[in-house]
């Protein structure tokens, strides 16, 4: 009895033997077919096989070709599986990475284990540092637990060497900047100090010599030659140039300056540009009408100044026997700027009917100093057009001209639409 129960169970084991057989042998023959991606680790003693299974063999090529990292790793962060890119980026044959422990080319550890920490929440991503061979690598790791399908984690590395890099070199760009618009910021106030000592320097002894030979000429003039006197007005025209030289020099140098922006009325700016020049208009008999222009962001205090600088220059250069009159008006237009082809802009045009001047000579009108006539023809220092291209620049425009001999002149101010 003994005997037939002893027998039954050595069957019965050999039956269970032969089915486990069978198992490992169709692993074998799925494992030679490729059909399943297996490791064979023997630690201890024993031989263990982690396997995982393929659907799709061109989903395994497209892994191997991958242009990052790929991994899979087990619970315990045993490597079971790298592709080609991974072994690239650390210099290892895959041969030598599979059957490691990923921990053990990891750098920053406290990082990742957050990272494993994460993936109970659902995948997790974020910046490591691996140390390979010593030579840290900064990449950026993906982690997706590939849990109930297989007992791994999968982890996609992009190596962020070139963006560091990038990263790097932008900071220090910026850096470089930063300096570079301190020193100019330093430079632009040691300027503006300089300005201030000068034009007060200058104009100071200007202003005796104005005062003095005019009062030689007042209450001295018996005591003078007739060569002598014009000698003595010579020396105060001149002064007296000096003297606009210098404040126009001033005022060019202030117009670089970007004031706060506000909301600006160019109605009102016309209205009071108007009661500024109200003499100098009734002495030309001039006509200036404008209406529904429009408001915008920009500097009250320079937006007068170009005006002021755009209607002295059509009054100035009006025809001898013919009253001046100047048409300001405005419209809206687009696809001026081809850099910003949706960007609106307003368009101010100022006509006059005055002299007009050469088409070769556009090109010159808004360069300091540029004169087109000579100096007992038309006053002027060849500065107030330069402040009004400088002031369309503050504002992020531009002033363009059109004209013709004996047809007049128009100005074109561009101001950007804000929104």
């Amino acid at each position: 009895m003994e005997a037939t129960k002893n027998t039954d169970q050595f069957l019965a084991e050999i039956a269970e033997l032969k089915a486990q057989l069978f198992e490992a042998t169709n692993i074998i023959e799925a494992i030679k077919e490729g059909s399943v991606d297996a490791l064979v680790l023997t630690k201890e003693g024993k031989a263990n096989i982690y396997s995982i299974e393929s659907a799709d063999y061109t989903y395994r090529i497209l892994i191997e070709k991958f242009g990052e990292g790929a991994l899979s790793i087990s619970e315990d962060g045993l490597i079971l599986y790298c592709n080609e890119y991974f072994s690239k980026l650390t210099g290892i044959p895959a041969t030598k990475i599979i059957g490691t422990y990923f921990m053990s080319y990891v750098e920053s550890v406290n990082e990742f284990q957050n990272l494993r920490s994460a993936l109970l929440k659902g995948p997790s991503k974020g910046e490591i540092v691996l140390n390979i061979a010593g030579k840290k690598l900064h990449v950026y790791a993906s982690l997706t637990d590939l849990n109930p399908m297989l007992s791994a984690i999968g982890i996609v590395i992009t190596d962020l060497t070139d963006k560091r890099k990038q990263e790097e070199a932008l900071a220090l760009y910026q850096r470089k900047l930063e300096i570079k618009v301190n020193e100019l910021n330093q430079t632009n106030s040691s300027l503006e100090q300089f300005i201030h000592v000068i034009s007060h320097d200058i104009k100071e002894p200007l202003r005796k010599i104005i005062a003095y030979s005019g009062h030689l000429n007042e209450t001295k003039a018996e005591l003078f030659k007739k060569e002598e006197i014009n000698n003595l007005n010579v020396i105060s025209n001149s002064a007296l140039r000096l003297n606009s030289l210098v404040d126009d020099l001033v005022k060019y140098s202030f117009s670089t300056i970007k004031i706060d922006a506000v909301n600006v009325d160019l109605n009102e700016i016309i209205k009071d540009v108007l009661e500024d020049l109200e003499l100098v208009i009734k002495e030309s008999d001039a006509v200036i009408l404008y209406s529904d222009l429009p408001i915008i962001v920009a500097s009250r205090v320079q937006m007068r100044q170009l005006f002021s600088n755009l209607l002295n220059n059509a009054i100035k250069y009006r025809k001898k026997n013919e009253p001046i009159q100047i048409n300001i008006h405005a419209s809206i237009i687009d696809s001026f700027d081809v850099h910003f082809p949706d960007k609106k802009f307003f368009k101010i045009s100022i006509h006059d009917n005055g002299i007009g001047m050469e088409k070769t000579h556009l090109g010159k009108i808004f360069t300091i100093f540029q004169r087109l006539h000579m100096q007992n023809e038309y006053s002027g220092n060849g500065i107030g057009l330069a402040i009004c291209k400088k002031i369309m620049e503050n504002h992020l425009g531009k002033i363009e001209v059109d004209s013709a001999p004996n047809a007049g002149s128009v100005f074109f101010l561009y101001f950007p639409v804000k929104k």
